[in-house]
């Protein structure tokens, strides 16, 4: 759970919640009225039918609500899973925040109640309703990326790994290239910065970035700067920093940013 988060990017992949959730807390309550709930909306003069389809329409307006930040933060902040958890009871209790707001007003007219009773209770049936697609969408997210980087494993001939020779051309590293965050140039050496059990690591070899010109394209790799090449699927997105250089920002964080030139900017932002 302390992994970084992959799920599907922008808004519109995201929205899909606000209506996948209350279609289940609609035919769940229908099927099995958790905690009474035909009797305890049968206020106010309505049917609780009434009342279901209007909390169902909360519901989806305040997913709709929450999906659209998290769509935003998404593209700037390094979630990791147990964020995405958070979040997850996060929109539960906001939602019942909103519940429990609509049952004290129709109350009203019944003697009233007190407005922490029916947050209580808009909680729990939230929570009991909401928690199933909750854990089944994360276990299908989850199954879904560990199956992705079982199959980039399996698929990885032998050939396709990077090899990295010195200036005397002698092998120094071999490694798999979705490892590779990217590289850079420092005077007369090249640093490979690339991650080892989720940990950020650095390795120093004497030899030049031209050495790299054959095998960058063959596996991947992009120059976006005179000194670097960037692996583009562990780039989040590209920000022009407040001194008006366009900067990587990479999923993974603790990185840092590296800089991209004018020249390299088009052909690096069309593979993200």
């Amino acid at each position: 759970m302390d992994t970084t988060l992959r799920v599907s990017k922008g808004y519109g992949n995201q929205v899909k919640y606000a209506f996948i959730l209350p279609a289940f807390f609609f035919f769940f309550i229908l099927v099995y009225s958790p905690y009474g709930f035909k009797d305890f909306f049968n206020v106010g003069g309505k049917t609780w039918t009434f009342h279901l389809l209007m909390l169902i329409s909360i519901m989806a307006g305040v997913l709709a609500l929450t999906r659209l930040v998290f769509s935003v933060l998404y593209k700037y902040v390094p979630f990791r899973w147990w964020h995405y958890v958070v979040w997850c009871l996060g929109e539960v209790l906001v939602t019942s925040f909103f519940f429990a707001l609509y049952s004290t007003l129709f109350y009203l007219k019944s003697g009233g109640m007190p407005y922490f009773t029916a947050l209580n209770y808009s909680f729990r049936i939230i929570l009991l309703t909401l928690i199933y697609p909750y854990i089944i969408a994360i276990t299908i997210r989850i199954i879904a990326n560990k199956s992705s980087d079982l199959e980039n494993v399996v698929k990885e001939p032998e050939d396709s790994l990077v090899k990295f020779y010195d200036e005397h051309k002698r092998l120094k590293l071999t490694i798999d290239p979705s490892a590779i965050l990217f590289i850079a140039a420092d005077e007369n050496y090249i640093k490979i910065n690339y991650l080892e059990h989720d940990r950020v690591k650095v390795y120093q070899l004497r030899n030049s970035m031209k050495s790299f010109e054959a095998d960058a394209a063959k596996h991947g790799f992009v120059r976006c700067h005179r000194s670097y090449y960037v692996n583009p699927r562990h780039v989040r997105l590209l920000s022009r920093g407040k001194d008006g250089i366009i900067y990587t920002e990479f999923i993974r964080e603790g990185v840092g940013r590296i800089p991209v030139s004018k020249q390299y900017y088009q052909k690096l932002a069309d593979m993200l």
